[in-house]
């Protein structure tokens, strides 16, 4: 061996070496080829063999491995059923794209790294038949990537042969995203799901990956599902937002050649219960043969600059001068969580994860802990890391330990995956499987605020209760809303429904949030109460829509529940309470406004009414009656009643405004405007009378004056009304009419003195 290519052999051991297997003259590759439709596929290492389909299967697949020094060339063919043709090859599932050929056999040109015959480098083609004259729906995007942000998203690629009935829409996950009737998808969460276009026995699909911009590089890492890919077909790619040996750096060119390869796939699949399609496989692979380079994966930059694996000058670092080689961070994480699928060849082998939040500064990570200097151990403001064995799919948490160090400028973060955790260290064919990383951060106390309840039944309004509403205020600008233990107790029943609670509510400045969607209620956890009496659990995805505002003087929410499987519609309200009292003197009227929903109890009903004064006809009062018995929160009415009486209501109060049609509430005493109208008995006429200058009377809480264009002296009731109680409330048959006494209470039948009946005195 002379002189030169035993420098070119040492440089390359000592740079890249875990292990040094004996020398071989042979790389490992195989092709795989997948049938999609009715028809049969084989791949072969030459030209001369003939296809040995699968005998007796529709849908078939067949690979051989071959050898390669270090490329090769395959040959895949494609036969169709009876009754199907071929249309072509692709690099994808959905077969999407362009095809790659439309051929049989066709070239398929491997570029084999692998010298490890148990791990050879795989490429998989999919053949795609259709039946003839069958529709045809084809994206002409394989894969789509959408932000959050962007709320919605059509594929406008798509194409069509053959279709005559009408094309209908799917996704595969709608957590992910859902799409409309024509295609228009709406994103829901980050991850990935596929969209399929179908009309008959046609078929097209494309992947979607939702993007979360706002989340990457702020309090998460960008990509950290590794679901967003680019260029996947090439020989050397890697997961946006991350890098590896592919844009690896140095101060020697011919290192850097040596050191620039593929370590790093696309890896369908991934962690169990993941949104995602795909995870990212780390592996170790072998250089020219001679030794062995370590899996390595960042944030960062790989930076090649000795011969020797373990030396300072081979790192990752944070390079804050390249938004493709750092990430930013607004705030430090308690812990980072990561799930890990690590299959190395030798067993005692240790795969790494180490983490660095640091300052503006172009932090370096080493191999070992002895090469790090005074200057680089400033610049980190805490740090995670853990070494960990063989092992499959596992969720990791790793706590941030802080350093000490501050800063009050921008943040950073550099996260290193290798498939060991010593420099130098390793197999061909270790494997490091990696999926959804997350940062950690604090849980944040909610804030408990006791409030009271209010609850609506199908119409049936309960008595407020008190009750503590828990609200996170997160760092995103969402809350998490918790009305916990939530109950409905009318009359003598109580139904015990659990927890509502809604993470992640969108906040604006002004303190509003809303939602409106589908929940499932978890038991709640009141002492004396059973878990199996909690019935929101059984009840499934509740529809639930919130409209609510909390401000430093002011607390709303408004939920709306529709329970069909119990016929029950719940109106809830959460706030302070109000109170106020409803009065009517013996003129049998009254106004009354309070800022709060009242509903007119049944047993009332019938003689009592509450209306607004929608206008006037020369000097007559036009009043509609309240819907449903129900005098909305700030709504100015008039009472009339069949007695007089003083009755103490309450309810959750709302800020507003108290006008409705002519009247305007007042909650204070106040002074009626001059030219206004207020309710007076005058002479043994009960109206509204006009307020003349210097003789303001006090419109007393709760109560009501009139204003109108109109210049009259006085608006009076309809005759109907006998300026008392309105007539069409008469009940006709006085049999089943409630019967008061002259208290004011109500009486289950007459008694002996004076009864009161449809406002009528009775003497029995």
């Amino acid at each position: 061996m002379n002189l030169k290519f035993t420098r070119l052999l040492s440089l390359v051991v000592v740079m890249f070496t875990m292990s040094l297997p004996s020398l071989a003259s042979s790389y490992y590759s195989k092709v795989v080829t997948t049938a999609t439709g009715e028809g049969k596929v084989y791949a072969s290492k030459t030209s001369t063999n003939s296809p040995a389909y699968v005998a007796g299967s529709s849908v078939a697949t067949n690979s051989e491995q071959g050898y390669s020094a270090p490329t090769h060339t395959y040959y895949v063919y494609a036969q169709a059923n009876e009754g199907n043709e071929f249309i072509g090859w692709y690099d994808n599932a959905q077969c999407s794209g362009t095809a790659l050929s439309s051929t049989s056999p066709y070239e398929v040109k491997v570029t084999a790294s692998s010298t490890d015959e148990a791990s050879p480098t795989t490429i998989t083609v999919y053949a795609l038949f259709r039946k003839v004259g069958a529709p045809v729906l084809n994206y002409g995007t394989s894969h789509a990537y959408v932000n959050i942000s962007d709320g919605t998203y059509k594929n406008e690629t798509l194409t069509t042969e053959n279709v005559t009935e009408a094309i209908t829409y799917e996704s595969s996950n709608e957590n992910v995203a859902t799409v409309a009737v024509d295609g228009t998808v709406t994103v829901i969460k980050n991850g990935s799901c596929i969209i399929k276009a179908k009309s008959g026995d046609g078929e097209g699909a494309y992947i979607l990956t939702v993007i979360d911009d706002v989340a990457a590089g702020v309090t998460q890492i960008g990509n950290g599902d590794f679901e967003n890919w680019s260029n996947v077909t090439s020989s050397n790619h890697a997961p946006n937002n991350w890098n590896s040996f592919e844009t690896v750096e140095g101060k020697n060119s011919t290192l850097i050649g040596f050191a620039k390869g593929q370590q790093v796939s696309m890896m369908e699949g991934g962690r169990p219960g993941s949104n995602g399609l795909y995870c990212a496989d780390i592996y170790s692979r072998s250089v020219s043969g001679l030794a062995t380079a370590q899996g390595n994966l960042t944030l960062g930059c790989i930076y090649a600059g000795a011969t020797q694996a373990a030396h300072a000058d081979n790192h990752n670092f944070s390079n804050v001068s390249n938004t493709a080689q750092s990430e930013t961070i607004s705030k430090i994480p308690s812990a980072i969580k990561v799930w890990v699928k690590f299959t190395p060849v030798n067993s005692s082998s240790k795969a790494r994860l180490a983490a660095t939040v640091h300052d503006e500064y172009n932090y370096i990570t080493y191999g070992k802990e002895e090469y790090d200097t005074d200057e680089n151990k400033e610049h980190a403001l805490a740090q995670a890391a853990l070494n960990f064995s063989a092992c499959d799919w596992t969720e990791l948490t790793i706590p941030f330990e802080p350093t000490g160090n501050t800063t009050d400028g921008q943040k950073y973060i550099v996260v290193n995956l290798t498939t060991n955790s010593e420099p130098g260290q390793g197999d061909v064919g270790d494997h490091l499987y990696i999926d959804d990383i997350e940062l950690v951060y604090p849980e944040v106390e909610p804030v408990v605020y006791n409030k009271y309840v209010g609850v609506a039944v199908n119409g049936v309004h309960a008595d407020p209760v008190a009750a503590p509403i828990e609200v996170t205020y997160n760092d995103d600008s969402t809350i998490d809303f918790n009305l916990k233990n939530f109950s409905m107790t009318l009359g003598s029943s109580t139904a015990y429904v659990g927890n509502i609670s809604l993470p992640g509510l969108a906040m604006d400045e002004d303190g509003n949030f809303s939602f409106d969607g589908t929940i499932q209620i978890a038991a709640g956890d009141k002492e004396g109460v059973a878990a199996n009496e909690w019935i929101g659990p059984d009840l499934g995805d509740i529809p639930l829509v919130l409209e609510g505002i909390i401000t430093d003087d002011y607390f709303y929410v408004h939920i709306d529940i529709n329970m069909v499987s119990l016929g029950q519609k719940i109106e809830v309200e959460v706030g302070d309470l109000a109170t106020a009292t409803v009065s009517v003197s013996n003129a049998l009227v009254s106004t009354f406004c309070a800022p709060f929903t009242i509903a007119i109890p049944s047993a009332y009903q019938l003689a009592v009414t509450a209306s607004t004064v929608t206008g006037v006809n020369n000097n007559v009062l036009t009043l509609e009656p309240v819907a449903n018995h129900v005098i909305p929160a700030n709504t100015p009415v008039v009472i009339e009643a069949p007695m007089a009486a003083s009755l103490p209501v309450s309810g959750i109060y709302v800020k507003g405004t108290p006008v409705a049609g002519l009247l305007t509430g007042v909650y204070e005493d106040t002074l009626a405007p001059v030219g206004s109208y207020v309710l007076q008995n005058l002479n043994d006429k009960v109206g509204f009378y006009q307020v003349a200058n210097g003789q303001q009377p006090t419109v007393g809480a709760n109560r009501c004056y009139l204003t109108t264009t109109s210049n009259v002296k006085a608006f009076f009731f309809d005759e109907d009304d006998a300026t008392s109680i309105n007539e069409e409330l008469r009940v006709k048959n006085e049999e089943f009419a409630p019967i008061f006494n002259l208290a004011g209470q109500r009486l289950s039948k007459m008694q002996k003195g004076i009864n009161i009946i449809n406002g009528k005195k009775i003497l029995k």
